[in-house]
């Protein structure tokens, strides 16, 4: 039986045709999924950019205005380079927006401007308002949709609001001041100017926050499996007489029949983990696409989906009066088709999953596409393992009846000729 697994093996590996589409396509369509998408979750990420501080008189007449640079900016100065990069924040999360570049005057900051020095600059004027001024060519790739990709246009605007933000805040204190100036004694009132309240809160509500785009790479998972049910079906068509010659030699051989298809199984289910393996590594190193710090569990996971991609080819491999070229054509066909279904095929069809899972939930437990999807967005989406456990036991009993099947099919076949 050792043997005969051995040997099933070296065959599945010199099959060049299912070596490219279980290993060399799966990579190819996720490296299209990354220059498609990869750059859609930086466009919400902020970034640090080159601006200019004229620090004249104006500027000096206010220390509030040095204060509030300090606590967005890097302290690291210019990076000399006109682009933006990752934005980060200091322990009390307040975000580094800018990288200063100490400028006297506004005809200096114009010339950081024009040599692509600065992006743009900050001024005081004689009333200690604060005011921004960005370059022609910033503004043009905050506007431009192509050239936005490093969320320059986000940038902006949060500095933008900063800036609106503590001049209101000036005006208010300012007003106060000349007004009642005894109400500044008042620790509420002060502690209440400058503080800002959201109408909304971001809440975590799952295990991790993965990328928005992880889902259509799940998919992709989830037709790699089927499609290496072609694994399983050269298993079955090997140890079948009347379908291969090898079938033929095998079916003389003393090894048992069980054995035989055991050991097909065995190798099927070892190439289609490979496979999917694989591809779930390319997709988590190369294309950036978290597992939330459970990558055994993602391992579990394609071990499970390879054995139900396993035993559906073995019964499609089993069905009695088709050709093998069927068979495979069969797979295929299964696999693509319910791939529609699991949301591979861009956002119609993520709707289409979407909706087939609220309004028809039999529908989407029946597609084993799905099922193998889901594994993944319960690895990510809980905090238990339960709503995992629940998707392999489905798997699990899907791949009984198929193996069940198969073993009905296969057993004490009897050929009138070969």
């Amino acid at each position: 039986m050792l043997q005969t697994l051995l040997i099933t093996l070296k065959l599945h590996f010199r099959q060049k045709i299912q070596l490219f589409w279980l290993f060399a396509f799966p990579i190819i369509l996720a490296t299209m999924f990354n220059g498609m998408f990869g750059n859609i979750s930086e466009s919400y990420k902020l970034h640090t950019f080159d601006m200019a501080v004229i620090e004249n008189a104006n500027w000096k007449a206010n220390p509030g205005l040095q204060t509030l640079v300090d606590g967005i900016s890097t302290g690291k100065g210019s990076s000399g380079s006109g682009m933006e990069g990752r934005v980060t924040d200091d322990d009390d999360g307040m975000p580094k927006l800018i990288n200063v570049v100490s400028t006297t005057s506004r005809a200096s900051a114009d010339r950081l401007l024009a040599d692509g020095k600065a992006q743009g600059y900050l001024y005081a004027d004689s009333d200690g308002r604060l005011h921004m001024a960005v370059s022609e060519s910033t503004q043009s790739n905050a506007t431009d949709v192509m050239a936005n990709s490093g969320s320059l246009g986000i940038s902006l605007t949060m500095l933008n609001n900063i800036v609106d933000l503590y001049n209101r805040n000036d005006m208010a204190v300012a007003d106060i001041l000349a007004t009642n100036p005894t109400a500044m004694m008042d620790r509420r009132l002060a502690s209440s100017i400058g503080a800002s309240s959201g109408y909304t809160k971001e809440v975590k509500l799952t295990n991790f926050k993965p990328d928005g785009t992880a889902r259509y790479y799940y998919a992709l998972l989830g037709m790699t499996a089927l499609m290496a049910m072609s694994f399983a079906v050269n298993a079955v068509t090997m140890a079948q007489a009347n379908l291969s010659a090898l079938g033929i030699r095998r079916s003389v051989a003393p090894l048992a029949k069980w054995k035989q298809l055991a050991a097909g199984f065995l190798a099927s289910w070892f190439c289609s983990f490979l496979s999917l393996a694989v591809a779930m590594l390319y997709i988590h190193f190369i294309c950036g696409i978290s597992l939330g710090g459970r990558e055994w569990a993602a391992f579990g996971s394609c071990a499970a989906a390879a054995f139900s991609a396993s035993a559906f080819g073995t019964f499609i491999g089993a069905l009695p009066k088709m050709p093998t070229g069927a068979k495979h054509g069969l797979c295929t066909t299964i696999s693509c088709v319910l791939s529609i279904f699991s949301g591979l095929y861009g956002s119609f069809a993520m709707d289409l999953s979407d909706m087939i899972a609220r309004r028809a939930p039999l529908l989407s437990l029946m597609n084993p596409a799905q099922q193998i999807t889901n594994l993944f967005y319960d690895i990510l989406y809980y905090d238990s393992f339960a709503p995992l456990f629940r998707t392999l036991g489905t798997l699990l009993a899907m791949s009984a009846i198929c193996l069940t099947a198969a073993v009905a099919f296969l057993r004490r076949q009897r050929y009138e000729y070969l």
